[in-house]
């Protein structure tokens, strides 16, 4: 930080600005102190940290959030928590900084716009499902999308730290916006289809959610009960499932041309392509399916 402010100081006006709260205060707490909902705190990153040993003119106080009737929740800094506890194994308390919080909504709220509108340290899935806890409008509908396409968003290993669908495949916050935007039911089927296709997988990947989602929207032959319908499915879980998910999309992306900044449509129409050469046992001929499923229809996609 310079010494002198730099640019228009006479727009900085005081009157202004608004003032919340009081200020926090230092101080000490126990190292068990719980969190509500927070991320998961990895081995990996405190060895990254600890890499060149504990320095306490880096070591900012992890932030304590006091509620109304004195109860206590780690707010911000569980990897500072937990570097803490590594070096200092045998102390029970450690330094922090005690904010007041209204409730349970405010805390959340909180969270997201610490670690992600201010400085973004946690990732666009843990923010997500704190825009949840805290009601926060967008996020709400969005959860109720993923519960009707059969999805979740994961933020935490804590209880309520999965967003969605009870015991459903996992997918990213952000690749199932991209997904949404080619129709809610459309994401619906593909989510279907890719669930019975890696029925064990944990989650889904999302360039291939895309891409699948795509083929219903351009192809409604792909759910209306013809020949086709039933034939596509069939060739879906004999020949693409029996990849992994990474290798499928790796492997269509290729096949669509792998067209920069358009994976998605490269997968649909990688799948167009190899679909259209095969003829599935018990299924339709070549030339049937060929007719009604046109290949211009993913090649427009990737102009």
């Amino acid at each position: 930080m310079s010494n002198f402010l730099v640019g228009d100081t006479k727009s900085l006006k005081v009157n202004d600005i608004n003032i919340f709260g009081r200020p926090g205060q230092p101080g000490q707490v126990g190292v068990e102190i719980l969190s509500l909902v927070n991320r998961e705190t990895k081995s990996s990153q405190l060895k990254k940290y600890l890499k060149n040993g504990f320095d306490w003119s880096k070591f900012t106080p992890p932030t304590i959030a006091v509620f109304p009737n004195g109860d206590e929740y780690l707010l911000d800094g569980d990897h500072r928590r937990g570097m803490y506890r590594v070096v200092f194994p045998n102390r029970t308390k450690m330094p922090c900084y005690r904010i007041d919080v209204k409730n349970e909504q405010e805390y959340h709220k909180l969270f997201y716009e610490v670690n992600w509108s201010n400085r973004k340290s946690a990732n666009k899935d843990e923010v997500f499902v704190h825009q949840v806890l805290a009601q926060d409008q967008k996020a709400l509908e969005i959860k109720n999308q993923l519960v009707y396409t059969g999805l979740s968003v994961y933020g935490s290993p804590d209880e309520f730290g999965t967003v969605g669908a009870p015991n459903s495949k996992r997918i990213s916050v952000g690749a199932f916006n991209r997904c949404v935007k080619h129709g809610l039911a459309n994401v619906k089927l593909a989510s279907e289809l890719l669930d019975r296709a890696w029925s064990n997988d944990e989650k889904i990947q999302g360039e291939l959610l895309e891409g699948t989602t795509l083929l219903f929207k351009l192809h409604p032959s792909f759910n209306d009960g013809s020949a086709v319908d039933k034939d596509f499915k069939l060739w879906f879980s004999t020949y693409v499932a029996i990849h992994t998910q990474y290798n499928a999309a790796s492997d269509y992306k290729t096949k669509g041309g792998r067209v920069h900044h358009k994976h998605g449509e490269s997968i649909a129409h990688g799948l167009i392509v190899d679909y259209r050469r095969v003829t599935v046992p018990n299924g339709c001929s070549l030339k049937h399916k060929q007719r009604i499923v046109k290949l211009n229809k993913t090649s427009n996609l990737l102009n």
